[in-house]
C-alpha cells in the first residue's frame, strides 16, 4: 500500500520549507503546523504540537519533522516501540542544510528518504547507522528490500551488522539476483554453499525453499517480492484458476512463494478460485473498488466484456498498478477466463 507521509513544520520558513519539499516530491504527503499557520495547503493542529506529532508518530509510514531534533525526540520518546513497526522519523532544519536521519533508518527506510530529501533540497544528508557509515550493506536492509522480514531475523541483525560495519567476512549467496547492493558481503557460488552452511562462519541466504538447517550464525531471508493482480471469470473452478496461475509463474520464471499479496476488484471478493489461490499460497487478497481502478485503468489495453462485466476494462493489470504504486513488471495473461499480472511490492 502507499506510505503515509506528514510532513510538521512549527514555523513560516519551516512551513516555507514544507511547502518547497512537497512541490518537489513524488510522495504524495500532507503537511501540519500550528493553527495560526494553517491554510487550504496546511492542517493546523488543535492540541499542543508535541501531543500532535506523538500522535502523527502513529499514524503514519514516514514523519518529517522541520524543527530542532529536540524537540522530536522528546514528542517521540513516549510512543517508540520497536524497529520493526516504528515509522521512518526525519529531521530538517527550517533552512533545510541537514537532513536528519533519526529513527527506523533501515526498516522503516528513514535512510533512503533522507536521501530522496536531500536531493530534492539539495541538503546534506546525515546518517549515523554504523553500516551505513561504513559503506556497506545492511542484514534489515537486505530483508526489506525483497520483502522479506521476519520478526525472527531480529536478534541476527545486531551480529551481523556489527560484523559488516567492522568488515569482518560474511557470506552472501542468493539464488536469483534479488539484490545488486552487496556492499561488504563476500559472495558465493551455488557449488560453494554447501561447504559454508556445514561450518559455523556467518552466512545469509536469499532462498525460496524453506531452510531446515538452524545452526548458529546464519541468516535465511524469504524474498515475497511481488503482488498478483488477478482476474476471474464467475465460477470459473479453482482447479483451472491454479493450473493457469501455475503457467504464468513458469513464464515469468518466478516461484509461488514469491508472492506476497493477491489482489483484484471488490467484486471478486468472494470468488471461490481467487480465495483458494490465496489460502494455497497463504497471503492475504486485497480488493479495489470499480473507482479506484479507472484511476489507473487507461493505462493499459481494457477489455470491452470486462467493462461490461465489472465496470473497468482492466482488473489484473489495473490492480497490479495500485497495489505496486506503479511498479507493474509483466504484461495481462489471460487463459481460461483467468487473467494475471505482477507487480513489484513497494519497498516503503
Amino acid at each position: 500500500m502507499p506510505s503515509k507521509v506528514a510532513l510538521v513544520a512549527l514555523t513560516e520558513t519551516g512551513k516555507e520549507t514544507a511547502l518547497r519539499l512537497k512541490s518537489k516530491w513524488a510522495r504524495p504527503c500532507h503537511i501540519y503546523s500550528l493553527a495560526k499557520l494553517a491554510d487550504n495547503q496546511v492542517t493546523g493542529f488543535d492540541k499542543r504540537p508535541t501531543q500532535a506529532i506523538a500522535e502523527l508518530f502513529q499514524q503514519v509510514d514516514v514523519l518529517v519533522c522541520i524543527m530542532a531534533t529536540g524537540i522530536v525526540v522528546r514528542a517521540i520518546a513516549p510512543v517508540v516501540q520497536d524497529k520493526a513497526a516504528d515509522p521512518a522519523v526525519i529531521v530538517l532544519d527550517e533552512n533545510a542544510t541537514n537532513v536528519i536521519s533519526l529513527l527506523s533508518g533501515h526498516l522503516g527506510g528513514a535512510n533512503e528518504v533522507t536521501r530522496e530529501i536531500a536531493t530534492l533540497l539539495e541538503a546534506n544528508p546525515v546518517i549515523t547507522t554504523a553500516t551505513d557509515v561504513q559503506n556497506v550493506v545492511a542484514l534489515d536492509t537486505l530483508a526489506k528490500s525483497v520483502n522479506g522480514w521476519r520478526s525472527d531475523l531480529r536478534p541476527l541483525v545486531k551480529e551481523f551488522n556489527g560484523l559488516l560495519a567492522n568488515r569482518e567476512r560474511v557470506y552472501f549467496y542468493q539464488e536469483k539476483p534479488w539484490i545488486e547492493d552487496v556492499r561488504g558481503l563476500s559472495l558465493l557460488e551455488v557449488n560453494q554453499v554447501e561447504e559454508v552452511l556445514a561450518g559455523d562462519a556467518p552466512l545469509i541466504l536469499l532462498q525460496t525453499k524453506e531452510m531446515t538447517s538452524k545452526r548458529e550464525h546464519l541468516a535465511v531471508i524469504y524474498p515475497k517480492p511481488y503482488v498478483l493482480g488477478v482476474g476471474a471469470r464467475k465460477n470459473v473452478s479453482s482447479e483451472i484458476f491454479y493450473r493457469n496461475f501455475q503457467e504464468f509463474c513458469q513464464e515469468q520464471g518466478i516461484e509461488q512463494t514469491e508472492i506476497a499479496r493477491i489482489v483484484s476488484i471488490d467484486v471478486k471478493k468472494d470468488e471461490e478460485a481467487i480465495l483458494d489461490l490465496a489460502e494455497r499460497l497463504s497471503c492475504p487478497f486485497d480488493v479495489y473498488s470499480k473507482e479506484d481502478l479507472e484511476k489507473v485503468a487507461d493505462k493499459y489495453p481494457c477489455s470491452d466484456f470486462v467493462k461490461k462485466t465489472v465496470g473497468v476494462g482492466s482488473v489484473a493489470l489495473a490492480s497490479a498498478d495500485l497495489a505496486s504504486d506503479g511498479q507493474v513488471l509483466t504484461n495481462r495473461f489471460a487463459k481460461d477466463g483467468c487473467t494475471f499480472a505482477l507487480g513489484k511490492v513497494p519497498v516503503n
